[in-house]
């Protein structure tokens, strides 16, 4: 008897106080799972062009960041807290095993976070565009000021913000607008904190063999992988001429099957 592949397209609302956290599920429930982790501004259907080439053989959840839910008045707080209410959730849903986490950006510093506990089962983690930095409280409170400036600039300037943000992320300028139009100034502050004092945990070589860094070569965030050279059983991946997430908005369709084939 053939088996029946299921496509569902299912949001979960978890309404317990403590997690101030929303899942998506979309997929194949007979297939692996797999965890999406968005990037700062954004929400999981920043994952929307990626998820139609992974939907027919995955099960894929996406949470939406605290702080980035335009329906909710959440604060962000820590790498931590994401990291434990994600985990949470995989726990409360019986999940044991994840096929690969991909984590964007912040994105990617949660998914580290995630990987690093060894609590569940992951067998490939991939890290697009991570800012794996370590700054003193200084650069901090600049970068800090930067963010809460990019905010201010873009709901000051609606329609040349979202113009100038589909430039540089195609197709998310609508929804960072919202996005930086609804997050709090507390919340902004712990993002900068969270971006820039990731302390690298220590790998074991096999733990090391299932890490995949990406980065774009015209992207910022790529100055750290000078730091990521002590995981020497990782690999390393350099995107000729792409910017920050680049790579994956530009080409969903190649960027699925680079995932699948890994």
């Amino acid at each position: 008897m053939n088996s029946i592949i299921l496509i569902v397209d299912k949001v979960i609302f978890d309404k317990r106080d403590d997690y101030c956290m929303k899942f998506k599920t979309i997929g194949n429930h007979n297939g692996h799972k797999i965890l999406l982790i968005h990037a700062m501004f954004v929400t999981s259907e920043s994952f929307g062009a990626l998820t139609e080439y992974l939907k027919k053989d995955y099960l894929i959840i996406t949470p939406t960041l605290d702080g980035h839910d335009i329906s909710e008045n959440s604060i962000f707080l820590s790498v931590e807290d994401e990291a434990d209410k994600i985990l949470d959730y995989l726990e409360d849903n019986d999940i044991k095993e994840l096929d690969f986490v991909l984590g964007t950006s912040l994105g990617a510093i949660i998914a580290f976070e995630i990987y690093k506990r060894n609590k569940i089962n992951i067998n490939k983690v991939y890290l697009d565009g991570g800012p794996f930095f370590k700054f003193g409280p200084l650069v901090q409170k600049i970068l800090t000021k930067k963010f809460l400036d990019i905010c201010s600039r873009i709901q000051q300037n609606p329609e040349k913000a979202v113009n100038k943000l589909d430039i540089l992320f195609p197709g998310l300028g609508n929804q960072m607008f919202d996005v930086c139009s609804h997050i709090t100034e507390d919340s902004v502050k712990n993002l900068a904190r969270a971006c820039y004092s990731f302390k690298l945990p220590d790998l074991n070589i096999e733990a090391q063999k299932s890490v995949v860094f990406l980065y774009g070569t015209k992207e910022s965030a790529r100055l750290c992988i000078f730091r990521l050279r002590k995981y020497k059983y990782s690999r390393i991946i350099k995107k000729r001429g792409f910017s920050h997430c680049g790579y994956l908005l530009s080409c969903p369709e190649e960027y699925a099957e680079m995932l699948k084939a890994n």
